[in-house]
Formats: structure tokens, sequence, C-alpha cells
């Protein structure tokens, strides 16, 4: 009988704290990021036509597979509902992949990329300086040399097979035109002023001509 009363006395164990919203956040946001370059590292292996670009593309399901793996028993002991599919941006994107092949696939491959991994990377930056969670931390600080090395063979990449870092947006010949607006503007502003001052100078000396 002692023995029960002991053990009713035992303190409860304290519930863990639930996490904050910016470790819910990355979490999602990082599960969401880890499939979609799962799904992308797959469609490089296929579509790709340099062997550098299939490479990394089997580097990147190695990788993030590994990272997900970790994020998604985080995500379960702190008992965050991860999403089952990457965001519509993410999608979108791996639509296009879908439609190139060869060397128009690398061409869009390798930019692309380098801004999904910085966006990553950014992503875990905040985790890092504004999370709560230790366990939520440790896996952006876990994921974070990952990404960085992902970034440098883009960069290295890049500059091998002869295609852009960065990739234009699509606006197409909309970018050169406002590149120059802001010339033509200065030279309709500069006549402007010129014609300006000639009329007020013509008018100071009206008056004087006529006494």
């Amino acid at each position: 009988m002692a023995g029960v009363v002991t053990v009713l006395l035992l303190p409860a164990t304290p519930a863990a704290a639930a996490p904050s919203e910016q470790d819910a956040t990355y979490l999602r946001a990082a599960h969401q990021s880890n499939l979609a370059e799962i799904a992308t590292g797959e469609l490089a292996q296929q579509k790709a036509e340099s062997r550098q670009v299939k490479d990394l593309g089997a580097r990147w399901v190695a990788d993030h597979t590994r990272l997900d793996t970790a994020l998604r028993d985080t995500a379960e002991a702190l008992g965050v509902e991860l999403p089952g599919e990457p965001n519509a941006e993410q999608q979108a994107l791996a639509r296009r992949y879908e439609a190139a092949s060869g060397a128009e696939f690398d061409a869009l491959w390798i930019p692309t990329q380098m801004d999904a991994h910085m966006k990553a990377m950014r992503l875990g930056e905040t985790e890092i300086a504004q999370g709560s969670d230790a366990q939520a931390k440790k896996v952006a600080q876990d994921a974070a040399p990952v990404v960085a090395s992902h970034h440098d063979l883009l960069e290295e990449a890049a500059g091998e097979i002869g295609v852009p870092s960065r990739i234009g947006t699509g606006t197409g010949g909309q970018a050169a035109a406002a590149s120059t607006t802001p010339a033509v503007i200065g030279f309709g502003a500069l006549g402007l002023f010129l014609v300006g001052a000639a009329v007020f100078l013509l008018r100071r000396r009206t008056p004087a001509a006529s006494r």
C-alpha cells in the first residue's frame, strides 16, 4: 500500500511547450522546400543534358530526403502538421521543368535552383535568429551547411556549363524599356526647363524694351 501511495505522489511530468508560430511556420515551409527539391532532383536526373546537372539532381534527392526525415520527426514530436505537397510557386516551377529538356532544361534549372536555395537559406536564417524551440532551430542549423553547399555547387556548375547563374523574370522587352526610361525622362525634363527659362527671360526683356 505504501508503494502505491508513493507512486501517486510523484510529481507529474510537465507537458512540452507548444512550438511558436515561427517554429511551426519554418517546419512547414522547410518541409515544402524539401519536397520540391526531391522532385526537382528526380526531374534533373531524367531530363538534364549535362552529367553535372544529373549528378546534382541525385545529390538533391539524397540530401533533402535525409533533411526531411529529421524535420518530420521533429514536427511529429512538436505536434506540427505538415503540408502534403510543395507550395503553389514551387509547383509552378516544377511544371516549367517538366516542359523543358536537354540543354534548355539545364539553362532553366541552374539559375532557378540558385534562387530556390537562396530562399531556403533565408528561411533557415530567420528560424535560427527568431525561433524559440531548440528542436526546430536544430533542424534549421543542420540544414544550413547543406543548402549553402548546394548553392556553391550551382555556382560552379553555372560556370562550367556556361549558363547564367541568374535568369530573367519573363518581362521580355519591358526590362530593356524600363532601363531606358530614366534617360528619356531626364532629357525631356531638361528640355522643358530650357524652354521655361527662355520664356521667362523674354517676358522680362519685353517691358524693358517698351520703356
